[in-house]
């Protein structure tokens, strides 16, 4: 089992257009995003971007980066087209770390990959942590998580979930897995859920796949979806 960590870049947002090209101090946010991933030791790491723009600024850091011009309808989609374009073997394991999680923990990376070393009939894990007393929680963009008790999903939304619970769950963007469930998600139905809550990850979920929830105790990572959580970096970041 190979591991990769592929990034998928893309220009737009319909949130915050552009925000992988905004600074925190005298890097841009997809450079911090790269260079912390560089620290992960594996087989392969390539960004994948729509803009030659983002491709430009990585490969100034000798990082490996793919330009498509493809439309794709989210990161997953763009990452199981390159590893159907590259032939990757169907149990590689693939990493995405969302291009806009600033500081996301690298402990939880390698608590990943440990995982799926031990787990061989894992074909898909994300990692969540628990919700304590979150002054944001409504926030639509902190994604919520239930999980059964076998520690896989049950449900992803933006809605606060379990209503009127004392114990929620967020959900780190970083996704892992094995290659041959990528080569079927293309193909899997997208239901509403997915439209809905706007979130890709459902997409397994509706087509019955099982996604593994790894718990964290703690991080510092900040999702870059607003400009509010731009200054929340710099400030952190100085």
């Amino acid at each position: 089992m190979k591991i990769r960590i592929l990034i998928p870049a893309r220009l737009e947002s319909s949130r915050f257009p552009k925000k992988l090209l905004q600074r925190v101090s005298d890097k841009t946010l997809i450079e911090h995003i790269c260079l912390r991933a560089k620290k992960i030791k594996c087989d392969t790491f390539v960004i994948l971007t729509d803009s030659r723009l983002i491709q430009k600024i990585v490969e100034l850091h000798n990082i490996e980066c793919y330009y498509s011009k493809v439309n794709h309808s989210n990161g997953t989609d763009r990452i199981a087209h390159y590893c159907k374009l590259k032939k990757y073997n169907p149990s590689d394991l693939i990493i995405n770390i969302q291009a806009d999680e600033f500081n996301f923990p690298l402990y939880a990376i390698e608590k990943i990959k440990r995982y799926f070393k031990d787990n061989k009939d894992t074909n898909v894990a994300t990692l969540i942590y628990q919700l304590v007393n979150h002054p944001n929680l409504a926030n639509k963009n902190l994604v919520k998580v239930v999980k059964d008790k076998n520690n896989n999903a049950i449900y992803f939304s933006r809605s606060v979930i379990p209503f009127n619970s004392k114990n929620y769950f967020g959900h780190l963007g970083i996704y892992a897995y094995k290659v041959s469930i990528l080569l079927k998600y293309r193909n899997f139905k997208k239901g509403t859920v997915e439209i809905d809550e706007s979130l890709e990850q459902n997409r397994f979920l509706f087509n019955s796949v099982p996604i593994k929830c790894l718990s964290i105790k703690s991080h510092d990572s900040i999702s870059i979806n607003t400009k509010n959580d731009l200054k929340l970096a710099k400030k952190k970041f100085k």
